[in-house]
């Protein structure tokens, strides 16, 4: 049974617009599967977003408990407790490197960066 009829809800995914994401394929994958995600998501704004850190660092904690997770309330228990492990150093980090950011992909002209 798929998720969203497990959980009866709907869920739309969130993704950026590299080619494995928009390829032929990977289109016609989510087409066949039903799966609604945003129109775009520029594939640049993952390089100033402080937010792409947090979500990467969240994802790292939660694949160690990846295998436990069987539903909607194991996964927001398991939010949670990664949130809670994440330290404000991160945070402050990524916050502070905003700046920095934001003139490497203006002169990178929009393009990707090393973050």
């Amino acid at each position: 049974m798929e998720l969203h009829q497990k959980e009866d809800r709907e869920f739309l995914l969130q993704e950026d617009g590299a080619s494995c994401h928009t390829g032929v394929y990977a289109r016609w994958w989510k087409e066949m599967h039903q799966i609604k995600s945003f129109e775009y998501w520029p594939y640049s704004m993952g390089s100033i977003s402080k937010i792409i850190g947090i979500s990467n660092c969240l994802d790292k904690l939660i694949n160690k408990k990846r295998a436990g997770i069987k539903n909607i309330d194991d996964l927001k228990i398991a939010l949670e407790e990664a949130w809670g492990d994440i330290h404000v150093d991160l945070i402050e980090r990524l916050v502070g490197s905003i700046k920095d950011r934001c003139q490497a992909v203006i002169d990178a002209k929009g393009g990707s960066i090393k973050y």
